[in-house]
């Protein structure tokens, strides 16, 4: 019967199947779900028992770790007070995990990539400079042109024949 109504079937089902009044079987599922909540509620606080164990023994550690510093600082023990501020850093960054402050979930990423030509590589990091370059003042006089970044500008002479 347990099985049956675990598994969703109806109570008139089951009812009939067993020969007793569909009463009986509702008050028998009701009784299931206290049972299993009861249960529930017990692996709960052993849980909430482990965990607290485990927060004390983090504690402890951490009371270790700072009593170390402490006295390596005391003894001017660089090295030493040093390992223990570093082991206090890593019993804090446990206990901020274990308390669920740091996400410990794995993230996909993503990157598509695309070949181009050199000449696209290129357009594309002179849109890249153009975008982020610093805007001039309004009033600002215009960028000197050098001769080297001119296309097409005779070396000497300057005149097509005119």
């Amino acid at each position: 019967m347990d099985k049956l109504l675990l598994r969703g079937e109806q109570i008139n089902s089951v009812a009939r199947r067993f020969s007793v009044s569909e009463d009986a079987v509702g008050r028998h599922k009701r009784h299931m779900q206290l049972v299993i909540a009861k249960a529930a509620a017990l692996v709960e606080q052993k849980d909430v028992a482990y965990g607290s164990a485990l927060m004390a023994e983090i504690g402890r550690i951490r009371a270790d770790a700072e009593r170390l510093q402490l006295e390596s600082e005391r003894r001017q023990d660089i090295r030493g007070a040093l390992r223990a501020i570093h082991e206090r850093l890593a019993v804090v960054e446990l206990e901020a995990k274990l308390n669920g402050q740091i996400d410990m979930s794995q993230k996909n990423v993503t990157i598509n990539v695309q070949a181009i030509s050199t000449e696209e590589a290129v357009e594309y990091a002179r849109d890249i400079l153009e975008l982020f370059a610093p805007t001039p003042p309004p009033d600002a006089p215009p960028p000197l042109l050098m001769a080297e970044n001119v296309p097409d500008v005779p070396a000497e002479g300057g005149c097509d024949g005119n």
